[in-house]
Parts: C-alpha cells; structure tokens; sequence
C-alpha cells in the first residue's frame, strides 16, 4: 500500500525561485545552476522509480512512503522507505548515465559518459550504510527491533555498472520488483498490528524539509537579491503594476495576485519572520496599506490588532505566542487558507475552511501554518 505518494521537490522550487532572484553575476549563481540540475536529475530517477513501484502487487502486506526525512543522530532522508513483514527496505536512488564505477580508498563512484568525460562523486554505498545505520538507531530509540535493508536502485536504462561492491545489493529500477518479493524467503519479524504501528510512528517523526530559507541555509546576504513582483510565466523579477494587475514586461504575462503568489517565496527564501516594512521592501510596494491589505488576503490568523508580523509554524500542530502561551492553529495543512481576523481579546476561529480562491497553494511538505504575532 502506498502511504506517502512520489511528491516532486519542494526544494527544487525553493532553488528556482532563489535562482531567479539571484544576479547572474553573482559568485554563488552557477553553483546553484549545476546543484538545481542535479536535484532535477534526482527528481526524475526517482519519479521513474515510483512507477514501477506503483504497479507492484506483493505477495505481502507492506507500505510505501517516498521523501522520508527523519532526526536521530543527525537529519538524514530516504528516497523511498518500505516497511514489510521481513523488516523495513531503504532504496536509494541514483539517476546517473553512463559507465560507473565503484571504488574503495577513497570511496567514490567514478562516470565515465560516452564522450570520454570523467566526474566523480561520493560513494552512494556509503550513504545507503550510513542511512541504514541511522534508520535502525531511529528504531532501537523507539525501542523497536526491526531488521533494515538496502539496496541502490539505477533509474537510467543508460547507467552501465562496471565493478560493485559485492556487499551491497545494486538494481536496475527493472529488478526491484524480484528484489522485493524473494524478501518474503525471509523470517516474518514484523506482525500487521505491529506493522501498522511502524508506520505511524515513521509518519509521526517524517520532518518537512528544515533547510528554509534558502539565503541562511546557503549563506547568502538577504541584500544580494533582486526584490520585486515575481512573473510566475517566465520567473522574471520586476513586474510592473497597472491598474490592479500585474504585468511581466519578459514575457507579457498577466497576473492579478503576483504579489500574494510571491509572499511564498519570502519564507522560503528570506525569513520566516515577514513584518509590514519587510514585505514593502521586498515587493517593492510603497504603501504599507496596500501591503496590511495584501497580507490580510494570506493565510494568516491575527493576533493582536496593528502589528503584521508573521511567524511560519513549521512541522508543528501548534502556534507559540510572544508571551509563551500556545495555541492548536493546525494540523496537516494540504493548502493555503484564510484564517479568521482576530482582535486583540478576542481569539477567533483559528483556520477557516475557506480556500484561497485563486488557488495560491503552499502544499509544503508537512503542516505549515503563518500567524500574526503581536
């Protein structure tokens, strides 16, 4: 059973909008350029990968979660995570082409591509042992005894193996269903019940990604960005406003809520703290009512009756005041919402049903809430 669906990357967008607004000449830019390519390529082999893995039919119960990013020793992310009556399965996901070779002292996997080029990178062995390792201390913490598994899976009909490390087990995505069905040859470890237990506390503990804003997770100066109305056509920053609508002077595209689609890239990018004067300065807006009634229009749930100061919740159920009270905001929010106005006694209905009509989506990787705090 699929449990948590192939869901393309969210840092991926984060790196686009980064990208756009970062000058070309700036010194961080193409290694941006090269590390967005890269996460593409990573994205496609395992968007591939899902497919096949979408069409199983096991002799055996067992479930399927893709992106699972977990906290032990340290933060680590599975590509995809089965947990099976004979012990939960890691497949990590390599989408490179060409001939590969796996060597040891150093370790490294060396491509050779098919006009003589060379590139080395770290060895997925490695990595694959080392998320095996943090999965099973994740389990023994839980006070749980399940056995894990491994293999690395090549996506690319393209990617030639040449020499592996005979400990490690290594598919073509075409294998995986062989791989997965001889582990019922296995001892039965895990019960349903218990199963079914494994799998939510993995849902319990799955963190969205915790590396936003981009600018501090790449250590970039806020100020090294272009500010301005991003066009959601092209990705050209600095649309011009007429008459209520947005328009893009790149490509001609128009946009009514450009402005409330770019307040998402301002968490993702700047800081998860957006006041009145930020927001101006970051889209470039003069007015500060126009911004009050921009903002109004978000998903935010008002605390306090003057000041604009929004705070993101992330991966968390509840909404830490400034005086250290908390309050329930949400839970698994799937998409941007328009909370009820609060005054400053009184506290409202914390999320609204009411949908965002434009559909303006943040469909981050788990609940993301924003609220005003006084």
């Amino acid at each position: 059973m699929i449990i948590k669906k192939y869901a393309k990357s969210e840092q991926l967008k984060a790196m686009r909008l980064l990208l756009n607004r970062l000058p070309s000449k700036h010194p961080f830019y193409p290694k941006l350029a090269t590390e967005i390519q890269t996460t593409m390529a990573g994205d496609y082999g395992e968007e591939m990968v899902y497919r096949e893995l979408e069409r199983m039919r096991l002799p055996y119960n067992y479930f399927l979660l893709h992106k699972v990013m977990l906290r032990t020793e340290k933060l680590f992310e599975i590509d995809f995570l089965l947990l099976t009556p004979f012990g939960a399965v890691i497949l990590e996901i390599k989408n490179i082409i060409g001939l590969l070779e796996f060597k040891v002292n150093p370790s490294q996997l060396i491509q050779t591509k098919d006009n003589g080029e060379i590139k080395k990178y770290p060895c997925p062995v490695n990595q694959l042992n080392e998320y095996s390792y943090l999965l099973s201390n994740f389990f023994t913490h839980h006070n749980l005894t399940i056995p894990v598994f491994g293999a690395i899976v090549f996506a690319s009909k393209n990617s030639h193996v040449k020499t592996t490390n005979n400990d490690t087990t290594i598919l073509y995505k075409n294998e995986v269903y062989s791989f997965l069905r001889n582990l019922q040859n296995k001892s039965t470890i895990v019960p349903d019940s218990k199963l079914n237990q494994v799998k939510n506390l993995i849902l319990k503990h799955n963190s969205p990604f915790e590396f936003f804003p981009l600018t501090k997770h790449y250590s970039i100066e806020v100020s090294d960005l272009i500010s301005g109305v991003a066009c959601e056509g092209c990705g050209q920053v600095g649309m011009n406003k007429i008459k209520n609508i947005w328009y893009c002077t790149s490509c001609q595209y128009a946009d009514k809520y450009a402005s409330l689609k770019s307040l998402q890239h301002y968490f993702w990018l700047y800081d998860d703290i957006l006041t009145n004067k930020a927001c101006r300065k970051f889209l470039l807006l003069d007015s500060r009512y126009e911004v009050k009634r921009l903002l109004r229009k978000a998903n935010l749930l008002k605390l306090g009756k003057y000041n604009y100061s929004v705070r993101s919740v992330n991966g968390s159920k509840y909404s830490e005041y400034v005086d250290g009270s908390v309050e329930l905001v949400a839970k698994d929010i799937d998409s941007i919402q328009i909370g009820q106005e609060r005054t400053q006694t009184g506290i409202g209905d914390p999320v609204s049903s009411e949908t965002v009509p434009f559909g303006f989506s943040m469909n981050m990787s788990s609940a993301y809430s924003w609220v005003e705090i006084p």
